[in-house]
């Protein structure tokens, strides 16, 4: 009898929730609404479904790859061009134009680096805020519902405190603007200095001192299975505020980790979706059950399937293109058609 691994971990949790609700035996909500039904989304939408989207650079040949692949959006980051503060209204202009060409639609935009909403030193944290202000306007312009962005972090602070800090520049700064312009907005989850609350511990206290709903979750079930937390419970259990996706899978590879340890190196890589050990069909069960309609947006980190300099090309080399299109393929068989 062979010992159980990391797959089998994933897949039991997932059927054991499913076999839960099945049963009518649900997690608690701590918002009281009822079991199987999300109170989180502001848009009206009638589109029934999530949308399979890429993140990827702003160029007119990605955007036009991104449709010939089958995407129904692209998921932009910020960067040195694609800039609220770099771009003019007729560059702008431009951008939305080159969307409707290509067919895509810009599902949500990035903002992450360089925006720390709770830095430590004042004038940074009031660009910072003022910034975001601004990355919620340009994602309206665009036609984006959502914001993706970090927590931030305050070096040496302690959790508690860096989630009051927060919760106040959201209640305070973000929620007046997000609701004026009918809008979303929450992290990543990314382990990162700059990006402290990615966990549920941590989201439970942050989420209980903001209970608007319109501040929610880019939910990346990957960063998970590298911190043994199970992605398709935490999905169910904060089914509620999960706004958008990136579809990214990890890989453990055991025998590095067996000599190398959980504080080594190169015991796990990111993968193409279906090429980890995330249990796809019961994570996007989760968001189909509850009526998730944001984009599923494919993060491709999988080395195997790429070749370097991509991001200063106009377009994607052929070996990055190709992974792009497996998880297209292979993500596609868990969602509905597009609706007619």
């Amino acid at each position: 009898m062979r010992k159980p691994g990391r797959r089998d971990f994933l897949k039991v949790a997932g059927a054991s929730a499913a076999a839960g609700r099945a049963l009518g035996i649900e997690p608690a909500r701590a918002d009281g609404a009822p079991a199987g039904k999300t109170v989180s989304d502001p848009d009206d939408s009638a589109e029934k479904y999530p949308k399979l989207s890429m993140i990827t650079p702003y160029s007119p040949a990605k955007l036009a790859f991104a449709a010939q692949a089958g995407y129904e959006g692209v998921v932009i980051p910020l960067d040195d061009f694609f800039d609220p503060d770099k771009l003019s209204d007729a560059q702008i202009d431009k951008i939305l134009a080159t969307a409707r060409e290509s067919r895509i639609r810009i599902i949500s935009i990035e903002c992450m680096w360089g925006l720390n909403h709770i830095a430590k030193d004042p004038t940074e944290r009031k660009n910072a805020r003022a910034k975001f202000v601004r990355c919620l306007e340009f994602g309206h312009r665009l036609g984006c519902k959502f914001v993706g962005t970090f927590t931030g972090g305050m070096e040496g602070a302690k959790p508690d405190d860096q989630v009051k800090e927060l919760a106040a520049a959201i209640n305070e700064d973000y929620l007046p603007v997000s609701e004026k312009l009918d809008m979303r907005f929450g992290p990543e989850n990314y382990p990162c200095p700059v990006n402290f609350a990615t966990v549920p511990a941590l989201w439970e206290k942050l989420f209980a001192l903001v209970p608007n709903h319109r501040f929610g979750l880019e939910y990346d079930p990957s960063h998970f299975v590298r911190q043994y937390i199970d992605p398709i419970q935490t999905a169910w259990n904060f089914r509620d505020r999960i706004h958008a996706v990136h579809a990214k899978d990890t890989e453990i590879i055991q025998p590095v980790l067996q000599k190398a340890g959980i504080h080594g190196e190169g015991w796990w890589r990111y993968r193409i979706p279906g090429q980890g050990l995330i249990d796809w069909p019961a994570f996007i069960t989760v968001l189909l059950q509850v009526g998730f309609k944001g984009g599923i947006a494919v993060e491709h980190e999988d080395d195997f399937w790429d070749a370097s300099g991509w991001n200063d090309r106009e377009d994607f080399p052929q070996a990055r293109k190709d992974g792009f299109i497996l998880a297209h393929r292979f993500l596609s068989q868990f969602l509905p058609g597009r609706l007619a």
